[in-house]
């Protein structure tokens, strides 16, 4: 195939591609001829040209030859080489929509021209012979031009002052450009249309086709969308109301015009007839024109009244807009208030009492056979509030008890404070049969928290009780609800802490007992049994107590984890050795690690600064695993990594 054939079979094709891209329909009802068909292929590039503004589309003209009937077609177009394209898609369309067979044949070259290429185009002999010759000029042309003449009678005249009245807007001028006659709307907003001194160019600018302004120039772009607007100074404005005065400050104040110019050969004048290019009545009414100076058959009267029910749409969509972003807005901060409001409520009471509260219902009270109960006291609270100004004591409870819920352990709940009192519980609302042990581990936490804090430059002591039993717990009061433990587990736990040794961890026999199950040891535990029998109001004999401390191989290494993710934090405590305070490093020849005795340390430098240990003995292994959370990210990262 030579480089022309190729062109035309891709003009087809692209004919073919716009029919698949949605724009059949359209195609169809472009004319009922070829003739009419390339005639109104303008208006529909000056359509698609308002939705795709970057759109350079090309300008046809078709006029018929008397001499043969043929088809004269001008091809204007900015880009060059695709005059075979243009026959590909001409033949395309013949065939598909016209059902009839052309020749389209180059007679000038844009070289002889100047700015278009002219085709001619015949209808193919075979087909003229398949069909008759009326039905083959149809097809190409239209209806004939004898059924044109019988269409009109030359009875029926009209005069001058009608057309005016029933066309308002429309110019008719001459191959000088001199205004003959304007439609009566035009004549009152442009008062000089008349004034001989201006001609039709004088008034009027051409904003599209871009062209030259000129009879000829018209002739040869009859077929095209023309859109004028008046130029400065000649819109009459003067009857503007205040309301308007916007459209003369911006410089709107200038009438724009959309029409079609028809050539009338009897008088050999060319006549625009068209419409005011208005969006809203804002628009009608700061060019001075109105509702009734339209035609009623003009649609632009509906467009105007449809513009404006859209304005109101589209306005009230903007406001329901504007609302539903407050709404969300205020939805958000909603959700944050619940959110800060839940958090408040979860730490006054347990998360599946207060959802049941949430929802309405009422908290019936329950017995717990099993629970752990702590209460924890400053050693020599009194003494230190009679030395210490009040801002020292309620700042020296709020690090204390900061610290206690910051650590505080998942399956332990915290009940309430008073005063220089903590106490928590193990085994409620949510029942375990590991409530001593987890209680146990949080007391050893709270010791070793309340090392780093010091009053009047003294580290702070407390006194802990635990005693497990039988309780009853149930949500008290309606305006502070507070969950309450009733009992004489409680009283028990409570005579525990303040008849025990200062400085320690208290335990009753019967907690004792409890850690010693298999399913509530841990080898952190080292218990004592205190020497003397206790006697406690609301028993008749004495109990024997115990003291719990952290095992001392677990001093080797030993881990404190915050729950805070904004400040996840540990302490690091040197191993002492049985035979020798100093530490001893490993075996393997690993420098000594030199740390203070408590050194806060991020997770990963925590572990790469102990990595020499893990090295070491099974025995040091395990006491590295006990005090290493090893459900803790960071941890499982490392390990992972070094293996």
């Amino acid at each position: 195939l030579s480089q022309n054939e190729i062109l035309e079979q891709f003009g087809a094709m692209f004919f073919k591609f716009c029919q698949e891209s949605n724009y059949d329909k359209i195609l169809q009802v472009l004319g009922g001829s070829l003739k009419d068909f390339l005639c109104n292929l303008d208006a529909l590039h000056d359509h698609l040209g308002t939705i795709y503004p970057g759109m350079r589309a090309p300008s046809f003209r078709c006029v018929e030859r008397a001499s043969d009937g043929a088809l004269v077609l001008c091809y204007y177009s900015y880009r060059v080489g695709l005059e075979h394209i243009v026959i590909g898609i001409v033949k395309a369309v013949a065939k598909k929509l016209h059902n009839c067979q052309v020749d389209v044949v180059i007679e000038k070259t844009r070289d002889q021209t100047g700015d278009h290429v002219e085709f001619a185009i015949h209808m193919k002999p075979t087909e003229i012979s398949r069909i008759d010759k009326r039905k083959s000029i149809m097809s190409l042309i239209g209806t004939p031009t004898d059924l044109d003449a019988a269409a009109m009678s030359e009875d029926m005249l009209i005069g001058s002052s009608t057309f005016c009245k029933a066309f308002p807007f429309h110019i008719m001028f001459d191959r000088n450009l001199n205004i003959q006659q304007a439609g009566t709307s035009v004549a009152r907003v442009i008062p000089n249309i008349f004034n001989q001194q201006y001609k039709f160019a004088h008034l009027f600018d051409l904003v599209r086709p871009q062209m030259e302004f000129t009879f000829e120039s018209i002739l040869s772009h009859i077929n095209t969308v023309f859109v004028l607007k008046t130029h400065d100074g000649f819109l009459d404005v003067s009857q503007l109301k205040s309301s308007s005065e916007i459209f003369r400050a911006n410089n709107q104040s200038v009438l724009r015009l959309k029409g079609q110019m028809l050539h009338i050969k009897e008088s050999d004048v060319m006549l625009f007839l068209c419409s005011p290019s208005v969006g809203n009545l804002d628009d009608l009414q700061g060019r001075g024109l109105y509702l009734s100076d339209i035609p009623i058959h003009d649609a632009t009267r509906d467009l105007i009244l449809l513009s404006e029910q859209f304005k109101a749409e589209y306005e009230l969509t903007q406001k329901l807009e504007v609302l539903t972003d407050e709404l969300q807005h205020t939805y958000r901060k909603l959700e944050e208030e619940k959110r800060r409001t839940d958090q408040l409520l979860y730490s006054i009471l347990p998360p599946s009492v207060a959802k049941e509260l949430r929802q309405g219902g009422t908290v019936e009270a329950k017995k717990f056979d099993g629970v752990t109960i702590l209460f924890s006291g400053i050693v020599g609270f009194q003494k230190i509030c009679q030395d210490s100004e009040p801002m020292v004591i309620v700042k020296l409870l709020n690090d204390i008890y900061t610290a206690f819920d910051d650590n505080i352990r998942n399956d332990v709940y915290k009940v309430e404070t008073v005063g220089d009192m903590y106490m928590i519980v193990g085994g409620l609302p949510k029942r375990s049969n590991t409530h001593a042990k987890s209680v146990a581990l949080m007391a050893l936490d709270m010791i070793q928290l309340t090392q780093r804090i010091k009053v009047n430059d003294q580290p702070v002591k407390i006194t802990i009780g635990i005693h497990s039993g039988e309780i009853v717990a149930g949500v008290v009061g309606k305006k502070l609800p507070r969950y309450c433990l009733f009992g004489n587990t409680v009283n028990i736990t409570s005579r525990t802490q303040t008849t025990g040794s200062e400085g320690k961890i208290n335990l009753t026999e019967v907690t004792h007992k409890l850690l010693m199950e298999p399913q509530c040891q841990d080898s952190s535990f080292c218990f004592t049994e205190r020497e003397d029998l206790v006697k406690m109001k609301g028993r008749k004999e004495p109990m024997k107590c115990y003291f719990l401390e952290r095992h001392n191989k677990n001093k080797a290494v030993h881990l404190i984890m915050r729950n805070s993710s904004a400040n996840r934090s540990f302490l690091f405590k040197p191993r002492e050795s049985e035979s020798s305070p100093q530490f001893t490093p490993p075996s393997h020849g690993t420098p000594p690690l030199s740390l203070p005795l408590e050194c806060p340390f991020k997770t990963e430098k925590l572990l790469q600064s102990v990595a020499p240990l893990l090295v070491c003995s099974p025995e040091d292994l395990a006491v590295l695993a006990t005090g290493i959370d090893l459900d803790d990210p960071i941890v499982r990262n490392y390990c992972s990594k070094h293996q």
